[in-house]
């Protein structure tokens, strides 16, 4: 799946609960780089929208900037109306990339990014030149892009001011006009229902800090709410604009996060990776396209520019697209589990289950039919069961 995260601003966040006014952003999801600049050239906001001060160019507190150009540049005043122009096949053809492989071997050192992932982005990445980029090594050259030093402590902050405002303007829902104190307690009131399977330890940590935007954060090591935003402001200053800008860099790429994974109940995500910090922290702009697959769950690259580049991601985004149709060699599918219960793939499974089907259609009596079948099912039934019942939960706020 193509997805298009858009510039802080540039898409009004009307309407939408919030987590962080700083970070937060509305992109689409989309089968193709096509259909996702399509999208953003509808629900971009080029005037005012007078329910979201982020899009507005005189707003005293923002310019209509993300946090990353504050106080440095202003708002654009020529936001295409049609992002389908900058498609582009041959995108790729003379770009100037920087790639960041940091955080890709794991968070844990204890729980390392499996061969096979690692293999498969390093393919990714070689499809690049293949495609006529010209790939520059950041980490060689002792750039941080592990993320904002801030960007946790902004969105917990954040949250427990923002969602209050959002409940502010909801009506004949439990929470309306309360606060985040009063949605933890409706959930400890209502456990069994809103959290049957995981706890709220994010909204409990959220609530519990310091009122005040100059109050030290304990659980963040002192740091304050101002001192947290001028820290994502300098790393994306220093890192990210400061690499595109000294490399003459088109964009900076790395992979998008591991593969999907099956939501443990237990245990809970096994999320190993992920580079979207890289972007997060300033509110700049990235795009995601498919890359390749591991063991059929599929893996993206992700292209980052800075503020309102977007015209600039999405020619490099498709002619990623175009040069190595991805998405075409590993379509979606509905598998009951992946990798449980086949390690090959879906294609390859199905081929499996075509054969298995078969030997059953080919046993020596229908008796013998009838039990090949009744074992196939019997075997799929927990999974598929538990697949059902399983509720997916996100891996951050």
């Amino acid at each position: 799946m193509v997805a298009l995260k858009p510039t802080v601003g540039l898409v009004s966040r009307a309407g939408v609960v919030p987590i962080s006014h700083t970070q937060d952003t509305v992109g689409p999801h989309a089968r193709t780089v096509a259909d996702a600049a399509a999208v953003l050239s509808v629900i971009q906001s080029r005037t005012y929208d007078g329910r979201d001060p982020a899009t507005n160019a005189q707003d005293p507190a923002t310019g209509g900037v993300p946090l990353g150009w504050r106080g440095r540049f202003t708002r654009p005043t020529n936001i295409p109306t049609d992002y389908t122009q900058f498609l582009d096949p041959n995108g790729l053809k003379g770009a100037v990339l920087g790639i960041t492989r940091q955080g890709l071997n794991g968070f844990d050192s204890f729980v390392p990014t499996p061969a096979p992932v690692t293999a498969a982005v390093e393919a990714a990445f070689k499809a690049l030149t293949d495609a006529g980029a010209t790939l520059v090594n950041l980490d060689a050259l002792n750039y941080n892009f592990s993320g904002g030093p801030g960007e946790l402590l902004v969105l917990c902050y954040d949250f427990r001011n923002d969602v209050k405002a959002y409940f502010a303007t909801r009506v004949g829902v439990p929470v309306a006009g309360g606060t985040l104190a009063d949605a933890i307690a409706f959930n400890n009131a209502h456990a069994d229902v809103e959290m049957p399977y995981f706890n709220q330890d994010l909204f409990e940590a959220c609530n519990s800090m310091a009122p005040g935007p100059d109050d030290p954060q304990p659980a963040f090591g002192g740091m304050s709410y101002n001192q947290a935003i001028k820290a994502d402001h300098d790393f994306t200053v220093n890192n990210v604009d400061a690499a595109l800008n000294a490399q003459h860099l088109d964009a900076i790429v790395s992979a998008t996060d591991n593969p999907a994974w099956a939501t443990d109940l237990l245990f809970g995500d096994h999320f190993i990776f992920g580079t979207s910090s890289i972007a997060a922290a300033g509110g700049y702009p990235i795009v995601q396209v498919p890359a390749g697959a591991v063991f059929g769950v599929p893996l993206g690259i992700s292209f980052f520019g800075t503020a309102f580049s977007e015209p600039t991601l999405i020619r490099l985004a498709s002619g990623y697209e175009a040069a190595t149709q991805a998405r075409a060699h590993n379509l979606p599918t509905f598998a009951a589990t992946v990798p449980f219960d086949h390690i090959q793939g879906p294609l390859q499974q199905a081929a499996g289950d075509n054969q298995m089907q078969s030997v059953a259609t080919a046993a020596s009596s229908p008796v013998q039919g009838a039990a090949a079948v009744a074992g196939a099912a019997a075997a799929a039934a927990p999974n598929q069961a538990a697949s059902a019942k399983a509720k997916k939960m996100p891996h951050h706020l």
